[in-house]
């Protein structure tokens, strides 16, 4: 009985003293924390293992001060759609990136655009080999062998900050099915508009920010269909059309 008594003992959380839990909270280096203190932390902090007691109390010291930042956040844009949305407030020179709709309770982190380091665009593509089935009821592929392909659209952003390297967005909210259709084209587009404004703000090019929001606006509304003609369009960004044609999955689906 005394091992599972041990087992099964209800330790306390080393930051604010509760209860654990019968599974023992979670472990920092030197201790442990309940879910209340983990709820408190910030959701890119990783590796908790990794973090001293008192370097968490430091983190939730900043957290605190954070919930300030927010309830001070005036949104001046914001960026996205349906999955995590990148909001500016331009005179404070602040950015928070969140998919949380009712934000301002979940404490995000703000961050300054001079914190911005790098971004990077990634469109994961999923391929399943669609199979026929044989008069005797087994399965064979075509000839050629034929997919269906689906997608996650992510932005990834390093940023200077000493708690965290990387900011993900996850720009559609599920997972796409196809690629010619008008859901893969509004992510695709969502992503582009992200990856311009990053690319002012880490520029300083503040300007810029409500002529790329409206350029982007205006492609959505015109339900701009996937051709080659895209690439030679005249409306050029800091990034260029061939960074996004090089990360665009669909360049291998189509001939240009």
């Amino acid at each position: 009985m005394g091992l599972f008594d041990n087992l099964f003992e209800r330790k306390t959380c080393d930051i604010c003293g509760d209860k654990c839990g019968v599974l023992g909270g979670t472990k920092v280096k030197d201790g442990r924390l309940c879910k209340s203190c983990v709820s408190k932390l910030s959701p890119w902090l990783a590796g908790l293992k990794s973090f001293s007691l008192a370097e968490i109390r430091e983190h939730l010291t900043y957290r605190e001060e954070n919930q300030e930042k927010v309830k001070n956040f005036n949104i001046t844009h914001v960026i996205g759609d349906k999955g995590t949305k990148l909001y500016l407030d331009v005179e404070k020179r602040q950015l928070i990136i969140t998919g949380n709709s009712n934000w301002r309770s979940s404490n995000p982190d703000v961050l300054d655009f001079s914190q911005l380091v790098d971004y990077d665009l990634k469109i994961n593509e999923n391929k399943k080999e669609i199979m026929k089935e044989t008069s005797d009821g087994k399965k064979e592929s075509y000839n050629p062998k034929r997919y269906e392909y689906s997608y996650n659209f992510y932005v990834y952003i390093n940023v200077n900050s000493p708690w965290f390297n990387t900011v993900s967005m996850h720009v559609n909210n599920s997972t796409i099915d196809g690629y010619d259709n008008e859901e893969y084209e509004e992510a695709y587009l969502f992503s582009e508009e992200i990856c311009e404004v990053l690319s002012s703000l880490k520029e300083g090019s503040l300007e810029e920010i409500n002529d790329i929001v409206d350029y982007y606006k205006s492609q959505r509304s015109n339900k701009r269909t996937y051709d080659s003609t895209y690439y030679s369009d005249t409306k050029a960004y800091r990034r260029g059309v061939d960074y996004y044609r090089e990360r665009d999955p669909r360049r291998s689906h189509y001939k240009f």
